[in-house]
């Protein structure tokens, strides 16, 4: 017959406290986890925000159908511009019919700011040229991004503008 065994007894594990520095590790890791993700978030907000900014988005909401039918009415009478605006704050802006003639006779109206901000909106009267172009003169420009946007009108008392285009141009150093 066989005898049982004794029964065995585990080894006991050994027990390990945790040390101020594992605390210390443990938050050090846990914020700069926290801090990279945020940097992360961050960069990509910076660099994929348009700058496209509504200062009344109800109302401009509102006429949302009234503006889709302006572009379509833009679109069909196939009117082209030429905008250059140089560092000095010279600005030339020709705009051309579907033919190739020049549109004269235009109360034209441009900004040019920021994309992130209005702070440094500039807006400028152009006055026409003899040359068919409308032109003015502001201050000078820092280099950067910067977002022109026209509209022209066939007299001040318009309300909708009958030629809009916008770009964001580049001042060079």
């Amino acid at each position: 017959m066989l005898t049982p065994s004794p029964p065995r007894h585990p080894q006991p594990i050994p027990h390990r406290q945790m040390a101020g520095w594992h605390v210390l590790a443990c938050m050090v890791a846990f914020f700069a986890v926290v801090i990279s993700v945020n940097g992360a978030m961050i960069y990509s907000a910076l660099l994929t925000y348009s700058g496209v900014v509504s200062t009344e988005p109800y109302r401009k909401g509102l006429h949302y159908n009234d503006r889709v039918r302006a572009d379509e009415i833009q679109q069909r009478i196939g009117w082209k511009d030429n905008l250059t605006i140089e560092r000095n704050g010279q600005v030339q802006l020709a705009i051309i019919n579907a033919d190739g003639a020049p549109v004269n006779g235009l109360d034209v109206r441009l900004v040019i700011g920021r994309p992130t901000t209005n702070r440094h909106d500039v807006v400028i009267a152009l006055a026409s040229t003899p040359a068919g172009q409308y032109a003015a003169r502001t201050k000078a420009l820092s280099q950067g991004h910067w977002i022109a946007s026209v509209e022209a009108r066939t007299s001040q008392a318009d309300r909708e503008p009958v030629y809009r285009a916008r770009r964001r141009i580049w001042i060079a150093p």
